[in-house]
């Protein structure tokens, strides 16, 4: 008489409750992804930027007349990205803009300029953020009514620091110090650094 196969159930339960058990582990491993770094946040803003002291300096076009400035502008706008870096907050961004700085002479000009800019975010608390990084102003174009361009104006990379404060949750005040120079053919620096106080909205 053949002998009846009993299946071996305590080995079938085994090899279900590790299944089971495996599941579980790998199902309790997605809250992690709650620390991930948030996604990638566009940016618009602009900012008015100057000096406390007196730093104007004299420019002179390539037809000899003279304009009398500062290359420390009067105002930015911007547009640009911050890339999630680490959970704990810390962004990149990396924005271009236009800076804009008004000189006095008979041509009524002023000089633009195409500043890209990297900056390293981290945050405080909620509310607080501090930031540093570099800046490269290029493109830069003396032009008005006589459509003028000067020679010899060199930008530097220049260094800037600041903090960010949260006003709406999309709306962030920002204050900044940006240490910046200009070089010339004769030798010397020109004076070009500033302060800035804008506004930006993240998205």
């Amino acid at each position: 008489m053949p002998r009846l196969a009993i299946p071996a159930a305590p080995r079938v339960l085994a090899l279900a409750l590790a299944l089971a058990s495996g599941h579980a582990a790998f199902a309790a491993a997605s809250p992690a992804d709650e620390a991930s770094p948030a996604g990638i946040r566009p940016l618009v803003g602009g900012m008015l930027t100057g000096t406390i002291g007196n730093f104007k300096t004299t420019v002179t076009n390539p037809d000899r007349s003279t304009a009398v400035g500062s290359l420390s502008g009067r105002y930015e706008a911007y547009a640009g990205a911050e890339f999630p870096v680490d959970p704990n907050g810390l962004a990149l961004r990396l924005t271009v803009g236009y800076h804009v700085s008004p000189f006095k002479g008979a041509s009524g000009e002023h000089l633009t300029s195409l500043p890209f800019e990297g900056t390293l975010w981290y945050p405080l608390n909620d509310q607080l953020r501090v930031f540093g990084g570099i800046r490269y102003a290029m493109h830069n174009r003396f032009s008005g009514p006589g459509k003028h361009t000067t020679d010899g104006i060199n930008p530097t990379p220049a260094f800037t620091a600041g903090f960010g404060v949260r006003l709406m949750p999309h709306v962030e005040a920002n204050l900044r110090y940006t240490y910046q120079r200009y070089e010339q053919p004769s030798g010397g620096d020109i004076e070009a650094s500033f302060w800035g106080l804008g506004l930006t909205a993240l998205y």
